[in-house]
């Protein structure tokens, strides 16, 4: 970081919760933004005191201290804010826009900016904390194409959704998007906004096949070429059928899919995909995040056999892409446009023959040089480096922004 960059409060409004299965973009970019000299006020999304809640309590993930304060502090130094309610509602926002500022001005230096930066674009009230949560200066961070989401099912639904973020993205002193797509749709609204894709966790993924870690138990016995996948299987990016096909195009290939189940029955199988006759796909659902490597490492080739819908085209760049590359695997991709400037890296497919044809290829081309190639592009877009060219893009505004007053 420059020595004249300024140092920030941030209060992050998320849509994910810090302790998300996962870790996210979200996280990725808050996490690090202490080890730059910023404080941060890491605000979950609302959660009604029911389901969810009681799921993590179950979990043990929530202590005593943290029920009654509802706030923690992690080792990257970030204070996270879980609001609790009976019931939410754009009122109930009032109230937790109001115990915002109260912890703020406990936690941050009053000496610093405040930035308000937000990635909950459908959070319930979303006016009021904009006009009630005490900042000097507005990011808006998109991450998803938001109208494409299956849930906004109407007119209505998407017209709603789209108000939501029209007056955010409006409102905003800068914006960040991670596609083209959607920077493209965010300057009508906005013309300060900038293409800030998704990347990756180099340090964490980097010669994992060097690292010796030890196979894990339920992959014993499953045979080589292991083409993988991790991530949700839900049903509006992940092309069942897609991945069905090359499966049985490969019956000598195994498959193994390392996510969550998320279609809207929680408790599907393979057989509600199709795949239960398939003998050489492997489901082996969700894994703890820091067990993800030691998965990798046993793959021989990475798979993202994603839809092209009006979602993924828009608005979608996995970030697991980038950890695919750091570990050198080869990577082989539906087309999406976010992918366009890496197709020497990647194997970009624009049917499901080419995705088919592209697979037993990867393997066929692999070899140190590829490796090297793909490493050295994932080495180049990183969280660190995400998280400053932000952070120069914002006190650039800021500056503005005090020169034209």
């Amino acid at each position: 970081m420059s020595k004249s960059m300024q140092n920030y409060n941030i209060i992050c409004l998320s849509n994910q919760l810090w302790d998300f299965p996962l870790w996210t973009n979200k996280r990725h970019v808050m996490g690090r933004m202490p080890k730059f000299g910023n404080n941060v006020l890491f605000v979950d999304p609302p959660i009604r005191i029911g389901r969810v809640f009681f799921k993590y309590l179950l979990k043990g993930k929530w202590p005593l201290s943290r029920i009654l304060t509802k706030r923690m502090k992690t080792k990257e130094g970030v204070v996270v804010f879980t609001p609790l309610s009976l019931s939410l509602s754009k009122f109930t926002s009032l109230k937790h826009a109001k115990d915002i500022n109260k912890i703020s001005s406990k936690v941050f230096d009053k000496n610093k900016k405040t930035i308000l930066w937000v990635y909950h674009v459908e959070i319930p009230g979303l006016e009021n904390y904009l006009r009630n949560i005490k900042h000097d200066f507005l990011v808006y961070d998109c991450v998803d194409n938001y109208e494409a989401f299956p849930k906004y099912n109407t007119p209505e639904k998407r017209k709603f959704i789209a108000s939501q973020e029209k007056l955010l993205a409006s409102r905003a002193n800068i914006v960040f998007a991670t596609t083209p797509g959607l920077v493209d749709k965010l300057k009508k609204y906005n013309l300060n906004s900038h293409f800030a894709p998704n990347v990756g966790d180099y340090e964490r993924y980097f010669g994992l096949k060097d690292k010796k870690f030890s196979t894990p138990e339920d992959l014993n016995g499953i045979k080589h070429p292991i083409i993988g996948f991790t991530g949700a299987v839900d049903e509006y990016k992940f092309d069942k059928e897609l991945f069905k096909k090359v499966a049985l195009d490969y019956p000598t290939y195994s498959f193994v899919i390392v996510g969550p189940m998320a279609l809207k029955d929680k408790s599907s199988s393979k057989k509600d995909l199709g795949l239960d006759y398939i003998k050489n796909v492997y489901f082996l659902g969700a894994k703890e995040y820091p067990e993800l490597p030691r998965y990798i490492a046993s793959f021989d080739e990475m798979i993202i056999p994603y839809q092209l819908n009006s979602y993924t085209v828009a608005g979608c760049f996995p970030v697991k892409f980038w950890d695919y590359l750091a570990a050198g695997l080869p990577v082989v991709v539906t087309d999406l446009p976010a992918y366009t400037p890496f197709a020497n890296v990647c194997y970009i497919s624009r049917n499901s023959n080419e995705f088919s044809q592209n697979i037993r290829r990867a393997l066929e081309e692999d070899n140190l040089e590829r490796i090297k190639q793909r490493q050295i592009i994932a080495k180049e877009n990183t969280w660190e480096g995400k998280v400053l060219k932000m952070l120069s893009l914002v006190e650039d505004s800021i500056h503005v922004k005090n020169t034209t007053k």
